[in-house]
C-alpha cells in the first residue's frame, strides 16, 4: 500500500504546529517577540514581518520588532496597522501604494517600498487586541486566503504565547525583588553585613560566568548567594552582633544558621532549574576535607555552586569590617584562601577569583 504524498498544504499546517510548539516554549518576552517575527516571515514566504505591541494609555501601536526597519510608533486608527488595530480586521492588500490608508511616510524615511501586505490582530484570551502583526512583500505574488488562515492561527498562538510571556516576567521581576529584598532584610540585622549578600552574589555570578556555567546554574547561583544567610533569621541578634570571641554553645548556633537556611528555602515553591536553591544555600560552609557543615560533604560530594559560593563568603568576609576585626586588603583575602585551596577550598575557584580581580572584574568597596 503506498503512502498518500504531502500536500503543500498540509506541509504549512505542520509547520503552523511547530511553530505554534516553538512560540509556547519560549517565556523570555524578547526572543519570543523575535521568534514570532521570522517564524511569520518563514511561514508565508515573505520579505519581512513587523509586530506592533498596542499601547492602549498612549492609544498608539509601538513596532516591538521590525526587520530590517526603523522603531514605528503609529497612532491607532493611522496606517494599515492602526485601521486593523482599530477595526480588528484582517486586511489583505495586493496594491499597498494605491490604498489611501496606507502611511507612506515611514517608507520614505527607510526607502524600503511595500507592494503586498497582510496584517491581522493579536487578540489575548478575553478577546482584547494586544498587537498586530503586518507581514510584507509575498515573495511570489499576492497574499492568499490560505495566507490570511495561517496568518490568524499564528496570531492567536502568538497573542497566547505573549501574554504568558509578560506574566512569566511579572511574575519573575515580583520574584526577584522580594529576594532581594529579603537579602537586604536579613543583611540590615547586622550593620557589619550590609551590603555582604549582593556582593558576594556578584562575585559570584563572575567566577561562574568565567567558568562557562550555563546560564540556568548561574541564575541558580545568584538566587542562592542572595538567600545563603537566610537561616540567620533564627539566629539571636545578641549573637550576632556580638564584639567578642563566640562562647561554643554560640558557635553552635550560629553553625545553624545553614540548616535553617535548607529547611526554610525548602519551603519554597521553586522553578525546576532554581530546585536545587535550598541545598545550594545551605552548602556554603561545607569544606573540601569534610570539616565543614551542616553536612559534612566531602570535595565533589558538594555542589560546584557551594564552592564557589564558600570561597566568596569568606572573601567578602575577610575584606569587609567585621566587630572582632579590620578588614584586610584582597591581596591578603587572597593569600589565606590559597593556603587552603584544596584543602577547605577549590583550587580552581579561588585561581579564576584572582584572575578577576587583577583584570578588576571583580572591585571590592
Amino acid at each position: 500500500m503506498t503512502r498518500k504524498k504531502i500536500t503543500p498544504h498540509q506541509d504549512r499546517l505542520i509547520a503552523l504546529l511547530e511553530i505554534t510548539r516553538q512560540l509556547t516554549a519560549e517565556t523570555e518576552l524578547d526572543k519570543l517577540l523575535g521568534l514570532i517575527v521570522s517564524r511569520t516571515t518563514q511561514l508565508l514566504d515573505a520579505d519581512r514581518t513587523t509586530l506592533y505591541l498596542l499601547d492602549q494609555e498612549a492609544g498608539e501601536l509601538r513596532s516591538k520588532i521590525a526587520e530590517g526597519s526603523m522603531t514605528i510608533r503609529l497612532p491607532v486608527g493611522q496606517g494599515l496597522a492602526g485601521y486593523v488595530a482599530q477595526t480588528g480586521q484582517t486586511i489583505n492588500i495586493s496594491d499597498v501604494q494605491h490604498d489611501p490608508r496606507h502611511a507612506s511616510y515611514f517608507e520614505q524615511l527607510t526607502g524600503y517600498l511595500v507592494t503586498t501586505m497582510l496584517t491581522t490582530p493579536m487578540r489575548d484570551r478575553a478577546g482584547n487586541i494586544i498587537g498586530v502583526i503586518q507581514v510584507l512583500n509575498k515573495r511570489v505574488g499576492a497574499f492568499t486566503a490560505e495566507d490570511e488562515e495561517l496568518l490568524t492561527a499564528l496570531a492567536s498562538s502568538a497573542a497566547i504565547a505573549l501574554e504568558n510571556a509578560r506574566l512569566h516576567t511579572q511574575v519573575q521581576r515580583m520574584l526577584d525583588s522580594l529576594i532581594a529584598t529579603l537579602a537586604v532584610m536579613i543583611d540590615a540585622r547586622d550593620k557589619e553585613m550590609a551590603g555582604h549578600s549582593q556582593r558576594l552574589t556578584d562575585y559570584a555570578v563572575a567566577i561562574a560566568r568565567r567558568l562557562g556555567l550555563s546560564p540556568d546554574r548561574i541564575e541558580l547561583i545568584r538566587v542562592a548567594g542572595l538567600l545563603h544567610d537566610v537561616g540567620k533569621i533564627g539566629v539571636p541578634e545578641a549573637i550576632l552582633t556580638k564584639t567578642s570571641e563566640l562562647a561554643p554553645e554560640e558557635k553552635l548556633v550560629i553553625r545553624d544558621h545553614a540548616r535553617l537556611t535548607r529547611e526554610i528555602l525548602s519551603k519554597v515553591h521553586f522553578s525546576d532549574n532554581l530546585r536545587e536553591v535550598p541545598n545550594v544555600a545551605a552548602h556554603h560552609h561545607e569544606r573540601l576535607d569534610g570539616s565543614g557543615y551542616p553536612d559534612g560533604l566531602r570535595g565533589e560530594e558538594i555542589p560546584l555552586e557551594s564552592r564557589i559560593l564558600a570561597v566568596v563568603d569568606v572573601f567578602d568576609a575577610l575584606t569587609s569590617h567585621r566587630y572582632y576585626r579590620e578588614p584586610v586588603s584582597d591581596q591578603e583575602a587572597l593569600a589565606e584562601l590559597e593556603r587552603d585551596a584544596g584543602v577547605l577550598f577549590d583550587g580552581e575557584v579561588i585561581r579564576v577569583l584572582k584572575e578577576l580581580i587583577a583584570e578588576g572584574e571583580i572591585q571590592h568597596d
